[in-house]
């Protein structure tokens, strides 16, 4: 947290506590225009307004729409959805977006821009920090939710660019009139990063702690496979002091003291988190840092949460850059 560089982990195993706990809770230019616009207007007007409604940027209810139609069709059609999913050119298949479904189990049933990864279990695929991109997908399946959903982020191949870049997938898990399971998802490369991801993490992370103790939780923070690293951020873990605890920047520098931290403007963030948990369980703060590369300050924003295990008392946050310039406002 609050760091000038971010520094890379090093490379750990599979991780198997977060997939233990999710068991327990829970797409020529003219023509590329034409059909994402159409994607658009035609799947949010038919997508539940609850699924959209937290999310600040259109880019990220649009994907989410476009999922949750095609869970709807396949919830309808079953598996002969399939053939109207691989129609190049159609709704469900035009640049950027696609489909693919998995079998709980990670079998993939479907992927129009990879048919021969069909009917093989993909489930050790991993992306370049070893997360298994497959078992997260299809670890949604296993939330009791009918319709439940989820993110899952990780770094892979982008033809435009030259190394890995952070892809999110949105994914749904589907009934089929036949009874069967699946996850239907698309994801797409360059999403801006949401206040509801940051929410949704941290708190994946404080149940992990109170769950699963320190020891399991704080190895899975610090694994750059863990869903805990994620669109250029991560999770991170302070004292009540304001020590850092887990701090993935930072992996050997432990305990260090980031109390007195200041920002662009010598504001002192962490001393505003521990004023506002004094008297809350959760918290947003803002301050003004430079972007790698920059010196001029931007805004960013650190979200925390406490967690309590063993009697001793956790702050569990991560922070971002905000998408929009420092002169406007939220």
């Amino acid at each position: 947290m609050l760091v000038i560089e971010r520094k890379s982990c090093n490379r750990r195993p599979l991780p198997r506590v977060y997939l233990l706990s999710m068991r327990r809770r829970r797409v020529v230019f003219a023509g590329a225009f034409l059909a994402t616009a159409a994607i658009w207007a035609w799947s949010v007007s038919g997508s539940t307004p609850d699924k959209l409604s937290g999310y600040a940027y259109e880019d990220t209810r649009r994907l989410v729409a476009f999922v949750e139609q095609a869970a709807s069709l396949k919830e309808r059609k079953g598996e002969s959805a399939f053939s109207e999913f691989g129609r190049k050119g159609s709704k469900w298949f035009s640049d950027p977006y696609y489909l693919f479904v998995y079998e709980p189990d990670g079998t993939c049933v479907f992927h129009p821009l990879q048919p021969d990864w069909v009917g093989k279990n993909m489930s050790e695929l991993r992306d370049m920090n070893g997360k298994p991109m497959v078992q997260l997908v299809a670890a949604v399946s296993e939330k009791p939710q009918k319709d439940a959903s989820g993110w899952v982020f990780y770094l892979w191949p982008d033809k435009t660019q030259l190394i890995p870049q952070w892809k999110s997938a949105y994914v749904r898990k589907v009934v089929t009139p036949s009874g069967k399971t699946y996850v239907v998802g698309s994801g797409v490369y360059d999403l801006k990063m949401e206040k509801a991801f940051v929410e949704e993490r941290v708190q994946l992370a404080s149940e992990l702690l109170e769950s699963q103790g320190k020891d399991a939780a704080f190895r899975e923070f610090r694994d750059p496979a863990s869903p805990f690293v994620f669109l250029g951020t991560f999770v991170f873990v302070l004292d009540t002091q304001g020590h850092a605890i887990v701090d993935p920047a930072f992996p050997t520098q432990s305990g260090r003291d980031l109390s007195q931290f200041e920002d662009a403007v010598g504001r002192r963030p962490v001393q505003q988190i521990l004023e506002k948990l004094r008297n809350a369980d959760e918290a947003w703060v803002q301050y003004l840092w430079p972007k790698p590369g920059s010196s001029l300050p931007s805004r960013k924003l650190v979200y925390v949460r406490k967690a309590g295990v063993g009697g001793e008392t956790f702050i569990v946050g991560s922070d971002f850059f905000l998408a929009t310039p420092i002169w406007m406002k939220d």
